[in-house]
């Protein structure tokens, strides 16, 4: 052991010169050739752009009278293409990195917009140290950022940042419209281009395809983010939430309506509205199961529950709940519930129970008008398959609401 001891420490030094050249040894003995760029990275990455938010704090701490009132606090987060983001936000006991969906990535983009929101270009390889002492969220998200600013406050660093020449401040209403329109292109886009054009395909055939695609692109984790955060900010952003409509139902809506309009030319269907027709097509391919999934309820399905729902809503889109169209007499003398002078099909009814019971679970509120923006937001998803408009609908929405909050404070006899 004394003599190991004393060739490890040979030397003058006393430096592990028989360590390192053992680790060199069995690197190379294994054969093993590492090859780094220029900048000594195992890869080359390309510079990533970064939302830097600087805001005031969640909680009231006790040096926040020494900070500036809108730049206590500094997080990054940035987009990583595929409708997911990357948020690096650093803690007193930790750095938390986590990837989020948009509807959550959202709350923290609000939370910038209460301050301040710069989109920065990171160096690389970099120009920060590692040795910068006292580490706070201002040093660690300009270390992040490759820069090599000496400032321990966030206003420090903001300062520092929009004094550069590529830095740009974010208006955060105007980037949410552009990015609702980009992610709802993508989905669009990766749902239809996948179905191939068929001319002459019979339409129960087509519509089943389409359905496939559409229902498993809407049910997807990204999609569902985006559906969220739609409905979550339908009224502070409707510009975003227009565009996300115009973008992504819509062309899902377009592509149906004309497979419904070729199988008219050739005489297979008659219809006198083939947009009407398709927006209830798609309405009855959202149905319970896209809500249960909207809101939390269960997680998306697999691929055969996909189709063995698809199929069914084909069939019964096809076949019509009335046939080749009822008389007023059939329809008076059918099994339907009557509410007023409106009548409520069962799929109808169904849909009234789970939106009211949904939201009593979803959205915590013990007054109507905290929860009912919600509930019309997510009833006018099924307007066009229950032909109930939000008036008609929401009094029986709210009696839903509120049974249901009845039935879950009742714990029954003692």
């Amino acid at each position: 052991m004394r003599e190991l001891f004393a060739r490890i420490t040979s030397g003058n030094s006393g430096r592990p010169v028989l360590v390192r050249r053992r680790v060199r040894a069995s690197v190379e003995h294994a054969g093993e050739a590492i090859e780094t760029d220029a900048n000594g990275s195992l890869v080359t990455m390309q510079p990533a752009t970064w939302f830097i938010c600087f805001v005031p704090g969640l909680r009231r701490q006790w040096w926040h009278r020494f900070a500036d009132a809108r730049h206590k606090h500094v997080f990054a987060l940035r987009s990583l293409g595929d409708g997911t983001w990357l948020l690096v936000e650093p803690w007193w006991t930790r750095m938390m990195v986590n990837v989020l969906t948009l509807d959550e990535a959202i709350k923290f983009l609000r939370w910038g917009a209460m301050g301040d929101i710069l989109q920065v270009r990171e160096s690389i390889p970099g120009r920060g140290s590692q040795m910068r002492g006292w580490s706070n969220c201002s040093v660690l998200v300009s270390f992040l950022l490759g820069r090599s600013y000496w400032t321990w406050t966030p206003n420090g660093l903001y300062r520092k940042l929009l004094g550069e020449p590529d830095v740009e401040p974010v208006d955060l209403a105007r980037f949410l419209r552009s990015h609702f329109l980009a992610e709802a292109n993508r989905h669009a886009r990766a749902a239809l281009e996948a179905i191939p054009v068929r001319g002459h395909e019979r339409l129960d055939a087509a519509l089943f395809e389409l359905g496939m695609a559409v229902f498993t692109a809407m049910t997807s984790a990204t999609a569902i983010g985006l559906h969220r955060a739609a409905i979550s900010e339908s009224d502070r952003f409707r510009e975003a939430v227009a565009a996300y409509w115009t973008s992504g139902p819509e062309q899902a809506l377009e592509r149906i309506r004309r497979v419904l309009a070729e199988a008219v030319r050739r005489g297979e269907i008659e219809l006198d509205d083939c947009g009407l027709a398709a927006r209830r097509f798609l309405a009855m391919l959202r149905g319970k199961l896209h809500l249960e999934i909207t809101l939390g309820l269960r997680s998306s399905p697999d691929k055969r529950e996909v189709r063995g729902h698809v199929a069914f809503v084909v069939s019964v889109f096809l076949c019509g709940a009335w046939g080749a169209g009822p008389s007023s007499d059939e329809r008076a003398g059918s099994p339907v519930a009557r509410e007023g002078s409106t009548v409520v099909l069962p799929v109808a009814r169904g849909l009234i129970r789970e939106v009211g019971e949904s939201i009593r679970e979803t959205v915590r509120g013990d007054d109507w008008e905290s929860v009912s923006g919600w509930a019309e937001t997510l009833w006018s998803e099924y307007a066009t398959c229950t032909g109930l408009a939000w008036e008609e609908a929401s009094i029986r929405i709210r009696q839903a609401w509120e049974a249901y909050g009845a039935a879950k404070s009742y714990s029954g006899p003692a």
